[in-house]
């Protein structure tokens, strides 16, 4: 049965797209870790990096919307 695509609500298409760009990323990200074995702790290491200093931007930001709120 073909679907009509423009008779599709955003709020129906949006998240397929971005649920086939997650997959596709998942497909990259497998083929250059299986052609590239020793970059998996290097980016291991890289991604816990960039977590910390996004969690650390949020306790900051806590922070300072606490502060701000005292009189």
């Amino acid at each position: 049965m073909a679907t009509n695509n423009s008779t599709l609500k955003p709020q129906v298409v949006l998240p397929r797209i971005m649920q086939e760009m997650r997959e596709e990323m998942d497909r990259v990200w497998k083929d250059f870790f299986e052609k590239n074995p020793d970059e998996t702790e290097v980016a291991r290491r890289w991604l816990e990096g960039r977590l910390r200093n996004v969690q650390d931007s949020k306790d900051h930001a806590g922070e300072f919307r606490s502060r701000s709120k005292t009189p």
